[in-house]
């Protein structure tokens, strides 16, 4: 009997001992305040299972995660960041970890799993509301927090941004842009993306992403320059999805990367830019090839040195869109794209793929392809990052690299022309095996 009695006890200490190391552990959280939403960064070693749902009287946010291990600490919320007033973590039934996020007021929300944990993002007071609606709550809701199950709050210091990166989901509202098979429309698909990549940009330390658009509205194209500019943004990324006419359009495919110019313009960059150009139906100084306007803006960007940080961002995003599928043409376009129109914000317009190919339209409409372009848009501002440290003169930083599912180091050496030794080495690195969701830090070439 007592034999019996010490196998079970040793079992049940096995099976917790390999329980606890198989748990995934999640970091501090993370917030930052932007002008449209308080944004709330989980990071993880591992992919989390999550749901989510509000609740009313009072207002919370509730996400429960599955197998993962909570740090401890005590929670210094800043006042200055409603709606989110609090949060809150305590062990669930099942083993589930349940995290409340108080807050002052009933607010629009929208969590996204991402490379290395996931992203809760809060509509703040003044914000449309986010275009994907909140999960409704549960038959069952849970019963009042109390009790011994409670853990301390997180603790969850506020980083002040360091560049600022404007996302700029091209259309929006009534302007639907190009429209494909089954409905799939291009405001649609660039809000997901730009949603995506402004959450990887939230998730990297030193950065902070502002969204010219949040939801499904429209803002001029002139007023979207200056929202960036009014926030002070390093670099203006505008997100849009091709099209070309029947029949010429059902075939052609591949991303594009333009940046602004007077001169050197294709045919089909000319007719893109006069159909980008006339959503806005009116107001602000409009212009043509040879206008004095437009000029004026490209020597003044020349002055700043602005066209040269143009190119290069629109560079490297160019290059990082190629691993993950055809580009349309293999370099920097040229157009005289309004949204462009910054003298001194490096600015790129992407279109990510065309919209008008029904194979394209359909990959677009995959939730899963549009959360790979935004990494690789996201890739390509790493790539350009230290050039944008030192455009505002601070110090340069590493590049960082998040590692994706089934990646090796060889593979991200070659990817980033560079030595695997000095990959291990700027990472302390012994081992070949990469767990996905990891942060690497690129040494320079």
């Amino acid at each position: 009997m007592r034999a019996r009695w010490f196998v079970m006890v040793m079992a049940g200490w096995l099976w917790g001992a390999v329980a606890a190391q198989a748990a995934i552990r999640i970091g501090q959280p993370l917030v930052r305040v932007g002008p449209h939403a308080v944004i709330v960064r989980l990071s993880s070693d591992a992919h989390v299972v999550w749901r989510s749902f509000s609740l009313s009287d009072p207002a919370r946010v509730v996400v429960d995660l599955r197998g993962v291990v909570l740090p401890g600490g005590r929670a210094l919320w800043p006042e200055h960041a409603p709606p989110l007033r609090d949060i809150r973590a305590f062990t669930h039934r099942n083993g589930m970890v349940r995290l409340v996020f108080d807050l002052t007021s009933k607010a629009s929300y929208a969590l996204n799993s991402l490379p290395g944990g996931l992203t809760l993002s809060l509509a703040t007071g003044g914000a449309r509301s986010f275009a994907a609606a909140p999960r409704p709550a549960p038959a069952d809701p849970a019963p009042a927090l109390r009790g011994p199950a409670h853990l301390a709050p997180i603790s969850a210091p506020v980083a002040p941004p360091d560049i600022v990166i404007a996302v700029d989901p091209g259309h929006g509202g009534i302007d639907t842009g190009a429209c494909g098979i089954d409905g799939i429309c291009e405001k649609n698909v660039v809000l997901r993306i730009g949603r995506d990549l402004a959450a990887l940009i939230d998730a990297t330390p030193g950065f902070h992403a502002f969204m010219t658009r949040t939801g499904d509205y429209y803002v001029p194209l002139r007023e979207r320059t200056a929202l960036a500019e009014e926030h002070h943004a390093a670099a203006f990324i505008s997100i849009h999805a091709n099209a070309l006419p029947d029949p010429e359009g059902l075939d052609i495919r591949g991303a594009e990367v333009f940046m602004l110019s007077q001169h050197g313009v294709s045919r089909e960059a000319r007719w893109l830019a006069r159909s980008e150009n006339s959503a806005d139906g009116g107001g602000g100084p409009r212009f043509g090839a040879g206008s004095g306007f437009l000029h004026n803006i490209l020597l003044n960007m020349t002055q700043n040195g602005t066209r040269r940080a143009s190119y290069d961002l629109a560079r490297d995003v160019l290059r990082a869109l190629h691993t993950i599928g055809p580009v349309h043409v293999d370099h920097v376009e040229k157009a005289n794209f309004e949204v462009l129109l910054s003298p001194t914000i490096p600015s790129i317009l992407i279109e990510t793929a065309f919209i008008s190919n029904p194979h394209e339209a359909l990959r677009l409409n995959n939730p899963a392809h549009d959360e790979q372009i935004a990494h690789a848009i996201w890739e390509g501002v790493m790539r350009d990052a230290p050039r944008l440290r030192a455009r505002l003169g601070m110090t340069p930083g590493p590049r960082l690299y998040i590692v994706r599912e089934g990646e090796t180091l060889s593979g991200i050496a070659q990817r980033f022309h560079v030595s695997i030794a000095a990959l291990r080495a700027a990472n302390g690195l012994h081992g070949g095996i990469l767990q996905a969701g990891a942060s690497l830090r690129i040494p320079s070439g």
